[in-house]
């Protein structure tokens, strides 16, 4: 089991995966998003080459602050999707906005991540890339202690 916590709410808006069958070909997984009391538990299970969660993990700990990234497996059920925090954005009404180089050594860096089930696949077994979410911000070494505890259980499953 590996849990990725928000660093910055109270109650803890959380992801969890935890790993139920791990083959020489493929990885089935139940995955949680916890977000506070005020809203239900979203749960699903997910089947997965066990080569692509590896990919999914890898390209994980490789985002930066500055990209946008769209991280998938080639099978249906979860994506994630990384908001970099020094990238441009686009304010209807104001223009676009971008954090000045000089400024970003002030902020502490973190990482906005969404999980995203895939309701498309759950339903009508095909790929949509939507469905139920939860956006955590998370530091990089939380980011690499999620990966390494899920490339552990893995190997020792």
């Amino acid at each position: 089991m590996a849990i990725l916590t928000d660093y910055a709410s109270k109650p803890d808006c959380e992801v969890e995966i935890n790993l139920q069958l791990v083959n020489d070909e493929s990885v089935k997984f139940h995955i949680h998003f916890r977000s506070g009391p005020a809203f239900p538990e979203v749960h699903t299970e997910i089947v997965c080459l066990k080569r692509d969660f590896l990919r999914l993990l890898d390209d994980l700990k490789q985002i930066d602050i500055k990209h946008l990234s769209m991280l998938e497996a080639h099978d249906p059920g979860l994506c994630i999707y990384h908001i970099p925090l020094f990238g441009s954005y686009y304010y209807p009404g104001y223009g676009f906005l971008q954090v000045p180089e000089h400024e970003r050594d002030e902020w502490e860096p973190y990482y906005r991540l969404i999980f995203v089930l895939d309701a498309g696949e759950k339903n009508n077994y095909s790929a949509t890339e939507t469905g139920p979410a939860l956006c955590l911000k998370v530091k990089m070494e939380q980011i690499n202690e999620f990966v390494a505890c899920l490339k552990l259980e893995v190997n020792n499953f």
